[in-house]
């Protein structure tokens, strides 16, 4: 193992070498170190090999130089607590299966190469750990069902059929009361492996109906079936699985979920599952439940990211709306609303001119950028804080939101949703924590100025998330504009309120379209 380079100066975020820590956080989340955990979880929600790879970094370099002076935080705490070398072989051998799906799904030359390394770094994970058997037996029928893609030479002994039956036999073997997601995820695996889809459909069935499983346990079992074993492409029925397993991480409770921009539009935009698949692998309220989600992803498509021009800067969010919902006399002119102090062309907003910036959709299309051709209307940041604006030239192809007639009611019950670009990152789904926590709609409502009411929630939003889209849980209508949000100081409470707590406010959005129609 290279020795890493030492750090060449203090950095606030740490980055750490590919090698040793892509897709290591199950290591670290056993070790118990918090600290170490949020910086691999930061680095690995942040950094996309796949754009690295794609840019032409071989995967050779990529793995011994590293990303950044930060690995060797990493290297000495897993020297430290990793005596027998177990954690840093498992660690090497998921970085490997990382950049192979990451090289495989860009189609660049690297990607046989990284399958080759992961398939080796499994083999003597298997010869060596016992206990990590059935892991190593199915991330090597996985990776060889890749590397036929590639015409990666697959050695003799990696038997699918024999493996898998293999995996069933030590599975069996495992007690009743050790018997969780895990031990039915590696089930699935070993009944893909053998073309058996309807009994791994019914073991991740155990998975998903269990309201125990967590979101990330969920995205993690999605990700394998899709990027390795490339499930979605081998039958309708995976297919199905797939695009089942994604909706269902989606209805779980989580801070933020990280959805790429292709997920997204494969599931506002694909042929749904049958009711019969979706009943047999989310429950009974299967259909209704995925129907929801797609709602909520035809929803995000209308959802950009605002960014300046050039430099491919991100300043903020904005979602397509039927500009006469805002202003009347523009009628179905569609516009982008966002935040003013995201975009305006007062100085006093300390905003980005329309001029400057563009924005872009991109889980409709990444690759298709829109300017801004005029600003029709514009609010101060502290008044609504919202600009209008009519996209330059051609017109997205994705639908206006509809806006909410009324408030949730105020009763500690109801959630709301957010979906936006926290921190300039991808596009996100708050989904946790959430709560409507306060309004001053009407008729209970005591707004300091009338023409101004704040609405209150507890959504994890992020700096970058200004100017998104506030849903309602019902039927995603808009309820709000973000503005806002803060966690340490708090913000000041609604309806005459003095103390703060800690919140995140939009401004309600029939207030910005009572200001449009005057």
């Amino acid at each position: 193992m290279k020795e890493p380079k030492p750090p060449q100066s203090a950095v606030s975020e740490q980055t750490f070498s590919v090698r040793e820590i892509v897709s290591a956080v199950d290591h670290f989340k056993a070790l118990q170190r918090s600290d170490t955990l949020k910086s691999v979880s930061d680095f690995i929600r942040k950094t996309d090999v796949k754009d690295l790879l794609a840019r032409g970094v071989q995967v050779q370099n990529l793995v011994d130089n590293g990303l950044s002076t930060g690995a060797s935080t990493l290297a000495e705490f897993v020297h430290k607590h990793d005596t027998n070398g177990k954690i840093s072989e498992a660690i090497r051998a998921r970085a490997w299966k990382e950049l192979a799906m990451k090289a495989s799904e860009a189609g660049v030359s690297g990607a046989g190469e990284a399958i080759a390394n992961a398939m080796e770094a499994y083999r003597r994970q298997y010869d060596s750990d016992p206990e990590s058997r059935v892991r190593s037996s199915l991330n090597l029928i996985g990776l060889a069902t890749l590397a036929r893609q590639f015409d990666v030479p697959v050695p003799v002994d990696i038997d699918r059929i024999k493996l898998a039956t293999i995996v069933l036999e030590d599975l069996h073997r495992t007690p009743q009361g050790l018997r969780g997601a895990r031990f039915y995820a590696s089930k699935a695996e070993a009944f893909i492996a053998l073309n058996d889809l309807d009994r791994a459909q019914s073991e991740l069935a155990r998975i998903v109906q269990n309201k125990t499983t967590s979101a990330e346990t969920l995205g993690a079992v999605t990700r394998q079936l899709r990027d390795l074993w490339q499930l979605g492409t081998q039958s309708n029925q995976g297919a199905g699985i797939i695009q089942t397993m994604g909706a269902a991480v989606l209805t779980r409770n989580f801070d933020v979920a990280l959805l790429p921009a292709g997920d997204v539009k494969a599931l506002a935009e694909a042929t749904a599952p049958s009711d019969r698949q979706l009943e047999s692998i989310l429950g009974k309220d299967g259909p209704l439940s995925y129907e929801w989600v797609k709602r909520g992803m035809e929803s995000a498509q209308s959802v950009g990211v605002v960014r300046m021009k050039g430099v491919n800067t991100r300043v903020g969010t904005g979602f397509i709306v039927r500009g006469g919902d805002v202003v009347p006399a523009l009628g179905d002119e569609i516009c982008v609303l966002t935040n003013a102090h995201v975009v305006s062309d007062n100085p006093s907003d300390k905003a980005c001119f329309p001029e400057e910036v563009e924005i872009v959709f991109e889980a409709a299309d990444k690759n298709i950028s829109f300017g801004f051709s005029k600003l029709h209307k514009t609010w101060p940041k502290e008044h609504l804080d919202a600009s209008l604006l009519s996209i330059d030239g051609m017109i997205p192809a994705v639908k206006p939101l509809s806006f909410a007639p009324r408030l949730p009611l105020r009763d500690g019950t109801q959630r709301v949703y957010v979906i936006g670009y926290p921190n300039g990152g991808e596009l996100a789904f708050s989904l946790q924590h959430n709560h409507l926590i306060d309004h001053e709609g009407p008729h209970e409502g005591t707004p300091v100025d009338n023409s101004v009411r704040h609405v209150q929630y507890t959504a994890p939003t992020e700096p970058g998330s200004s100017g998104s889209p506030v849903f309602n849980a019902r039927n995603w209508q808009v309820i709000a504009l973000h503005q806002k949000g803060d966690r340490d100081e708090g913000l000041r409470r609604l309806n005459g309120r003095t103390d703060k707590w800690a919140a995140n406010q939009g401004i309600w959005i029939q207030s910005i379209c009572t200001a449009g129609a005057i």
